[in-house]
């Protein structure tokens, strides 16, 4: 899980928080030497110095009273409250950036998170979700994002109309996991090159010699890409494509992985297919 934390707002927080201190501990100082003077006996001191500490920052002043979340549309705000420890009442000075944005990442659905005390009463949490790009078939169904990252399997009643990853298995993960994710990040650029097209997928399926097959929901043909060049084979696709309007029907397969040139492969009578 990324953490992500601007440097200037943290910058920002931890002034703000440093001139509350030092007013704090002027104030203490003030208090200490008043008392030295009624009191001026030094052995003392520590003790006192301590006592004031705890009197003023544990002061109901700085109880939080509000906890506000903001960019989470998937994930509940109790849910990420409970997670983050937070409470209504508790002392804002016991609150730890740090270690909420440490638990809030956890969340699977939860890609960056920023979290900030505005004193006296207010912590704020700020989420980045995650963004659903395909659905991968390993031995279940997982949730990927446009960066290659399988992060969640697919729940019961949750959404699964994008297109499927397929061709993949759990040992690439495990042995590869660093390549498997750049080429699912790479492959994962085609959903939107063809919905330019006008050719929205079904599945992506990742062949054992490299490539992709890419199966359009509305076009009923195979389309062998190969690897990389998706730009140019998709411009090439785009002008194939209209010459076969009305007649798709025989298409088998139309295979872009050769340079600068389509082949087609048609059916044949008896179900098998040939070059064309």
């Amino acid at each position: 899980m990324e953490i992500f934390v601007h440097r200037r707002e943290r910058e920002d927080r931890e002034h703000k928080s440093g001139r509350l201190r030092v007013l704090l501990w002027s104030a203490t100082a003030v208090l200490l030497l008043s008392t030295l003077v009624l009191y001026p006996e030094w052995r003392h001191v520590t003790r006192l110095v301590s006592h004031l500490r705890d009197s003023i920052l544990g002061h109901p002043y700085f109880s939080v009273r509000e906890i506000k979340i903001s960019g989470g549309e998937k994930v509940g705000g109790s849910e990420i409250v409970a997670m983050a420890g937070l409470s209504q009442g508790m002392n804002i000075w016991k609150v730890d950036p740090g270690i909420i944005e440490r638990k809030v990442g956890q969340h699977p659905w939860v890609k960056r998170v920023l979290v900030r005390r505005e004193f006296p009463l207010r912590v704020v949490i700020e989420l980045q979700e995650r963004v659903v790009k395909g659905i991968i078939v390993l031995e279940k169904l997982y949730y990927v994002d446009p960066e290659g990252i399988v992060f969640k399997d697919v729940g019961e009643g949750e959404k699964v109309d994008f297109p499927l990853l397929t061709g993949l298995q759990q040992a690439d993960f495990a042995s590869q996991a660093h390549s498997t994710r750049e080429r699912v990040q790479e492959a994962l650029r085609l959903i939107d090159l063809m919905g330019g097209a006008h050719l929205a997928l079904s599945e992506i399926h990742f062949r054992p010699s490299g490539g992709v097959v890419l199966y359009p929901m509305a076009y009923p043909v195979a389309l062998h890409m190969g690897w990389g060049d998706w730009q140019g084979k998709v411009q090439r696709l785009d002008r194939v494509l209209p010459s076969w309007k009305g007649r798709e029907d025989r298409l088998a397969a139309l295979d872009l992985s050769f340079r600068d040139q389509v082949v087609a492969r048609i059916k044949k009578a008896e179900g098998g297919s040939k070059k064309g």
